[in-house]
């Protein structure tokens, strides 16, 4: 690698001053020591990162952001992986190996993003981590990994829980989700987990978690009532026996409530519970405004009701990411007309207070400000963001993005007549 580097990199330093964001495949070709460069430089990174070398990693690290930060992966069938993508990912990987090899998971945390990449890769690397040593065996490691961020209440920089996200993690990932098979290998794995660590409260919660993703499956994909009623079944009867160690309990327990049909009245005592002990953690009140959206016209209005009590008890920003996983989940349009709008800007406005250093959040709700008319609200925070906001969010809508993150995108401030100035 580093005689290949050594060959690139003269014509690709040439060309870096000249490339200012991501380019198409085609435009690339014209360019390609420079996304030589990125491409080497990011192998680099990663075979040292995988062994644990974070050292040996930084100067072809420091290299990707300083010269290279739009480089791409280019392949011949015209597809391509942007370089700094690929890079967080490895980062997050190596720094959370490290952490469940050590068994310090519990004292990690995630730093303020650097770029738009950031936060998605946060997440995948967690919800990877936690399958990969599932499908190892790893049953120590996995144990350790479950029970610290357990504790440690471990969040992204954008909010989103690691709790929750390892167990959503419980089913097969990316490619995999469609086969039966990968879905067979995964029970199988948690199976193993319950039979050496018998006492393990997160490997029967795992379980139970795994029956809500595979009945959710087989809801998407035709499976028939009764496997999607024995699954769903199956797990709600298990929460019953499994202690209520933490919030993963409490949310587990609302989404297959909710899935099994259970009233109103059983769910919402399930969520009050969980609230009083659990009042940060976002992810119940996701699941539950989740559940209720699908319930009809009285849901929908229950779901409306929560977002304007959580913002009024000063929990805007749950309010916020709760309002956030509705609309990207495409079910904005069946409570909008239910919905304060001035109770969502505040809320808005609370969740970037909240969590002031991702700009994945803050693109996301800048999307979901446009979407309700906001635009000088989504203008306002998604300031400073040139070349960060999130290219999947606003996927279709770049114009909009470059304007709004435009210095002349926010209106001049208003000044006060009144108001006294001195040399």
């Amino acid at each position: 690698m580093d005689d290949a580097l050594k060959s690139v990199l003269p014509k690709a330093s040439k060309l870096s001053s000249f490339i200012d964001n991501f380019q198409t495949w085609e435009e690339a070709q014209s360019y390609k020591a420079y996304h030589d460069a990125g491409a080497i430089l990011l192998a680099k990174a990663y075979t040292c990162l995988y062994y644990g070398d974070v050292k040996r990693a930084a100067p072809a690290i420091e290299l990707i952001e300083t010269k290279f930060p739009y480089s791409m992966t280019l392949a011949d069938d015209r597809s391509y992986l942007w370089v700094r993508r690929a890079l967080r990912y490895h980062e997050h990987c190596c720094m959370l190996y490290a952490a469940m090899s050590l068994k310090v998971v519990g004292k990690i945390h995630f730093p303020h993003e650097r770029d738009e990449f950031d936060g998605p890769q946060q997440r995948k690397a967690i919800e990877h981590m936690a399958v990969l040593r599932l499908r190892e065996g790893n049953i120590e490691r996995l144990e350790h990994f479950f029970t610290a961020i357990n504790h440690s209440e471990l969040q992204t920089s954008g909010g989103d829980w690691a709790l929750d996200i390892i167990m959503s993690a419980m089913r097969p990932l990316d490619q995999d989700y469609q086969s039966e098979a990968s879905w067979r290998e995964i029970n199988d794995a948690i199976q193993i987990w319950k039979k050496q660590k018998p006492t393990s409260v997160f490997a029967r919660l795992a379980e139970a978690r795994y029956l809500f993703n595979y009945a959710m499956f087989k809801a998407k994909h035709g499976g028939s009532f009764a496997a999607i009623r024995e699954a769903s079944e199956r797990g709600l009867q298990m929460m019953h026996d499994i202690p209520k160690i933490g919030p993963a309990w409490y949310d587990t327990m609302l989404r297959l409530q909710a899935l099994t049909g259970r009233p109103p009245d059983e769910v919402g005592t399930v969520f009050k519970e969980g609230l009083i002990k659990y009042p940060d953690y976002a992810p119940l009140a996701i699941a539950l405004g989740r559940g209720f959206v699908d319930e009809g016209e009285t849901g929908r209005q229950i779901c409306a009701q929560i977002l304007e009590e959580l913002q009024s008890s000063s929990k805007g920003g749950l309010a916020a990411q709760m309002l956030r996983r509705i609309y990207f989940d495409g079910d904005l349009p069946a409570i909008q007309p239910r919905l304060n709008l001035d109770t969502v800007q505040l809320a808005i406005r609370a969740a970037i207070t909240q969590w002031p250093d991702s700009y994945e959040l803050r693109s996301d709700l800048g999307l979901l400000a446009v979407t309700i008319g906001h635009r000088e609200l989504a203008a306002e925070i998604m300031q400073g963001m040139s070349n960060k906001w999130c290219r999947d969010t606003w996927n279709g809508r770049e114009d909009i993005a470059i304007m709004l993150t435009s210095p002349s995108a926010l209106p001049p401030q208003r000044v006060d007549p009144a108001r006294k100035t001195t040399l």
